[in-house]
């Protein structure tokens, strides 16, 4: 644990003073990206309560963030991609996916013993450039509809 906040730490001082990482590692982009959303969420008022929830059940269930913005609990589903990738991160949540998704949230309901019945389910869709030196473009979908 204090190997992955020190690496968290590293990581975050490096992407905020301009650092890049190497688009080649699809999961340090994929932090790269999250860290974008958080930035994004926290500059539009959003208070992030969580950041890669798991559940106590079923640790495959997972939320990339939860946050608050008023009295709506947001579930936030980060999509980091290469600008030129086939699909758009949005698009890339298939039934699978959200299935899954709509499992992760009610376990997280269900374990924190959220009081509200507001909540909401947005996407952070990063564009990652394929040229150094370009920056990403971050897209803020928000009231995804996936409940039913």
């Amino acid at each position: 644990m204090f190997k992955n906040r020190a690496r968290n730490l590293a990581e975050t001082f490096l992407w905020s003073i301009g650092m890049v990482p190497d688009w080649g590692n699809s999961r340090l982009c994929g932090r790269y990206g999250e860290w974008l959303g958080r930035r994004l969420l926290r500059s539009k008022g959003y208070r992030i309560i969580v950041s890669n929830w798991r559940s106590s059940r079923d640790r495959r269930q997972e939320i990339d963030m939860v946050c608050q913005k008023d009295e709506v609990i947001v579930f936030v589903e980060v999509r980091a991609r290469s600008e030129n990738a086939l699909v758009r991160g949005f698009d890339s949540l298939g039934s699978r996916k959200t299935k899954s998704l709509r499992r992760s949230f009610k376990d997280y309901l269900r374990e924190a013993r959220v009081n509200t019945i507001h909540h909401r389910f947005d996407v952070i869709e990063v564009d990652l450039p394929l040229v150094k030196g370009n920056k990403p473009k971050v897209f803020h979908h928000e009231n995804v509809a996936i409940f039913g």
